[in-house]
């Protein structure tokens, strides 16, 4: 965990600010939710975009994301069979 404590005097006591680490597009996800917050907002920005994986629904960035796709056939009135594909995130490709 990179989050980082400051601590400010103060005249009723002090206070604290958490300050989260440095990262760059393409990072792995670090733990703790101000780490997470400041790294999802560098993978924004950077242009990478999160997709749902289609076994846990999680909503995930790429570089979290497995080689491995589901399949299915989905059967619509309109287009009739239709194969769908699935990313599938690396915490449920272990499984």
């Amino acid at each position: 965990m990179s989050e980082k404590r400051v601590r400010f005097p103060g005249i009723d006591g002090e206070a604290i600010m958490l300050v989260g680490g440095t990262y760059k597009p393409g990072d792995q996800a670090p733990s703790g939710y101000v780490d997470w917050q400041e790294w999802a907002e560098v993978q924004h920005k950077a242009g990478l975009r999160q997709k749902e994986c289609g076994k846990c629904g999680k909503w995930k960035y790429p570089q979290e994301l497995s080689d491995r796709v589901g399949e299915y056939t989905a059967h619509t009135k309109k287009l009739g069979p239709t194969h769908v594909q699935y990313p599938i995130c690396k915490e449920c490709a272990h499984d």
